[in-house]
Parts: structure tokens; C-alpha cells; sequence
């Protein structure tokens, strides 16, 4: 940032620290989805760059991000990005994540009692990209929410992520571009409103601890791939007595056209013999890429048995109650930091959000049956209650006509039966 740059953002900030902050909420409100004036539209984007790295990489992007008198983020940034293209590891990431969003959730007072009304303000795709966000900082560590696009209605339109280079938390501050010391401060005054900090500021995340074995996974991944670049295809072997360098270039002519040509002509004692290439080679690289992606489950999820293609069913039954527990945690997690630091920051935003003042949100566990089991249910509690029809028909969707007379049914005996015969 140059000196004239210094110099515009300075005014800028000395403004807005002057200026109402419920008259900044209502040009925000009345904007109409207009986002032009957001931070994150006044930053310097990069274009993302996926290149090889190293152990040494690692150490250097730790090292800057966990400076306590400068972080910068930059390169731990581009190595957890390098790390997610694991398709392993962004699997067990999203079982993490999506276990949250397919949760139901539901408003509630102090009363337990549910708002419906308030809870429909949330079926939104914003909600669940907000649910990504705050969850996955406990893989990428801290991250920066903006809370800022409204719609025609008031509403919320979309949530964006302010990337981890272009803001210190160090400072509080979100730059313009990665590891300046000046920008916009996003923690106090107007802007406090608008932008949500997830996480501690030393917080590097998971993936960090994980780094080594996924580095080490993709350095074996691109030795197999060196592996079979040199013995994937079966070598020819050419045997000849000839020994005159016009035939010894006609033969080599031909092996280099025999993957086209697949076939070979030869004459007198010569032979041409096609190599064994077994599955052998290739074996210390599957246990390589095995026990990384063993290794990824344990951290992520607990343990192997959700991933594991021969899981047991008793088994897999106990793999699922430990990452239960993670799932349980990861919500717990969300419902703090939505009701402790989401929730104000919506009803600041727009009066649309106004019943949060007494609404707080929390997890729907209930779980729901199927028809089947509703059915078998109801049968069951039939035999002691008398259930209304109404609500069988709105909990089954099947249409009730009547109620069908039992009473008609009388025992009959057959004719000719002698009474006083068993």
C-alpha cells in the first residue's frame, strides 16, 4: 500500500469512526443487495496458485503465521489449500461439516417453545455456508466472516469469507493486501458490526498438525506415478547375432514403433521377447497412501471404520458413536458462537431479525421415523389409546374416510354341530 493509498484509508476510517452507526445500518438495510461498498470488495485479490510443497514449506509458513510480533498467513494459506486437494481428506473434512448442516434446528425461547416463523429465516444457502466457515476453523484455524449483503427484503443475501492473508488479527485489522500493517479495523467502530472473527488468533488449525503425513502422502503419490512412468509398460527385449550397425538401427527403428505398430519382424536368430511386470513394485506405495488416509480418519473422525471399505457392522457401530462425539462437539461449537456472537450482529443488521432479541437457536435431535415404523407405532398405541384420526392422516399422508364398525362382526358356528359335543 503506497503512501497515498496510507493516506485515503486514514481519512476513510476518520469518517466513518464519526459517522451514526444506525444511519450506516440503514443505508446498509436500504441498499438492495448493492455490496459495492464492502471491505471485501475493496481488497486486492490474488489469483490462487496450486504448486508443489515441501516439509520446508511448512516450516517456513508456520514459522511466519505464528510470529507474535507480525503473522502473515500467506504461505500457510496456499499450504492448506495444496493439503485439501487430497480428495481423502476434504472427504472425512466434509463428513465433519455436513453432519452440522444436515442437522434440523429450531428457535427457541427461554421457554423451550419454538418459533417457526423464525427458524424458516434461516432455510437459506447463507446459513450453511456460514456452518462451513465456523465449523472448518477448526481445521484452517481463524477465520473472517463479513456479514454484510442484504436483499429487497431485508434480508441477509449471502455471507463472505475475508480470506486469511488480508487480515491481522494481530491487529485487528483487515489490509488490502497480505502482510500490510495498516488497514480497516474490523474489532472496533462501525465495522464491528459487519465482520465476525471465528477462532483464536494463534489458532493454526488441524491441518496444520496434519500437513507431514498428507506431504508425505503426495510425495509417495507422485513416486508411483514416476514408478509407472518407468515400469508400467512391459519392457522389449530384442536378442540378435547380428552386429552391423545398419541392422542394429533398423531393430532399434522398430522397437521404438512397437507400442504403435504392436508387433515385431525379424529374421534369422533374432527374438523379441515382451518383459513381466508384476503388482509386486507397486506395493509399498499402496501402504504408503493406506495408512495416510488411516491416519487422516483417526485424526478427523475417530477412527478407520467409516472409511474403511471392510468395516464390520459391530465395529463400524462403535467408529460411528466416536465420531458422534466429534459431530456433538463441532455443534456445540456453532450454537455458541451463533447465539454469543451471530445472533447481535443480525439483529444490529436488519429489523427483519428483530425477534433474535428473544429467539435463541439450538439443535433439533429428535429423530424422525418413517411411514413403516409411524404405521407400527400408531398400531401399537392403538390397542390401549384412542388416537385421532386427523392427526393419523397428517402424520402418514393417508387419507382416513371413516371408521370402520367392528362391532358387527359375530362368531357363527357351522350347521349340524351338536352343542354338547367338544
Amino acid at each position: 500500500m503506497n503512501l497515498f493509498d496510507s493516506a485515503l484509508l486514514k481519512i476513510e476510517n476518520y469518517v466513518l469512526n464519526r459517522t451514526s452507526d444506525s444511519k450506516i445500518r440503514i443505508e446498509a438495510a436500504n441498499r438492495g443487495g448493492n455490496s459495492d461498498n464492502a471491505l471485501s470488495n475493496l481488497i486486492e485479490k490474488q489469483s490462487t496458485t496450486l504448486q508443489e510443497k515441501s516439509l520446508q514449506d511448512l516450516k517456513r509458513a508456520i514459522l511466519a503465521a505464528s510470529s507474535p510480533d507480525q503473522p502473515e498467513w500467506s504461505q500457510l494459506y496456499q499450504i492448506h489449500e495444496n493439503l485439501l486437494i487430497d480428495d481423502h481428506l476434504a472427504s472425512v473434512i466434509d463428513s465433519r461439516i455436513l453432519h452440522a448442516k444436515r442437522t434440523s434446528i429450531k428457535f427457541v425461547d427461554d421457554a423451550g417453545k419454538e418459533n417457526k416463523d423464525v427458524t424458516q429465516l434461516f432455510e437459506r444457502p447463507w446459513f450453511e455456508d456460514l456452518i462451513e466457515i465456523v465449523i472448518g476453523t477448526r481445521f484452517r484455524g481463524r477465520r473472517l466472516i463479513e456479514l454484510y449483503d442484504l436483499n429487497e427484503d431485508g434480508e441477509l443475501e449471502t455471507i463472505t469469507e475475508i480470506k486469511q492473508p488480508w487480515f491481522n488479527s494481530k491487529l485487528g485489522i483487515i489490509t488490502k493486501n497480505p502482510g500490510e500493517t495498516t488497514g480497516w479495523n474490523y474489532r472496533e467502530g462501525i465495522y464491528a458490526n459487519y465482520y465476525l472473527q471465528v477462532g483464536k488468533s494463534d489458532n493454526l488449525g488441524m491441518l496444520s498438525q496434519m500437513a507431514p503425513i498428507v506431504l508425505a502422502k503426495k510425495l509417495g503419490m507422485g513416486s508411483w506415478l514416476d514408478f509407472i512412468d518407468k515400469y508400467g509398460v512391459p519392457p522389449l527385449f530384442i536378442t540378435t547375432d547380428r552386429e552391423d550397425s545398419k541392422r542394429l538401427e533398423q531393430l532399434w527403428n522398430a522397437a521404438s514403433k512397437f507400442k504403435s505398430n504392436n508387433f515385431m519382424v525379424g529374421r534369422g536368430q533374432e527374438k523379441f521377447e515382451v518383459g513381466d511386470v508384476s503388482g509386486a513394485g507397486v506395493d509399498p506405495f499402496e501402504k504408503l497412501a493406506l495408512r495416510a488416509d488411516n491416519m487422516m480418519s483417526k485424526r478427523v473422525l475417530g477412527g478407520t471404520g467409516l472409511t474403511d471399505e471392510k468395516g464390520f457392522v459391530g465395529s463400524v457401530d462403535i467408529q460411528y458413536k466416536l465420531a458422534k462425539d466429534r459431530f456433538e462437539s463441532d455443534k456445540l461449537f456453532f450454537k455458541y458462537v451463533f447465539n454469543a456472537y451471530v445472533r447481535p450482529r443480525l439483529v444490529a443488521l436488519s429489523p427483519v431479525y428483530a425477534p433474535l432479541k428473544t429467539y435463541k437457536l439450538d439443535w433439533d435431535n429428535s429423530e424422525s421415523l418413517s411411514v413403516e415404523a409411524q404405521v407400527d407405532l400408531i398400531v401399537k398405541l392403538g390397542d390401549f389409546f384412542d388416537i385421532d384420526p386427523t392427526f393419523i392422516q397428517n402424520l402418514t399422508g393417508i387419507p382416513i374416510l371413516g371408521i370402520k364398525d367392528n362391532s358387527a362382526i359375530t362368531e357363527t358356528k357351522p350347521k349340524g354341530d351338536n352343542p354338547g359335543k367338544k
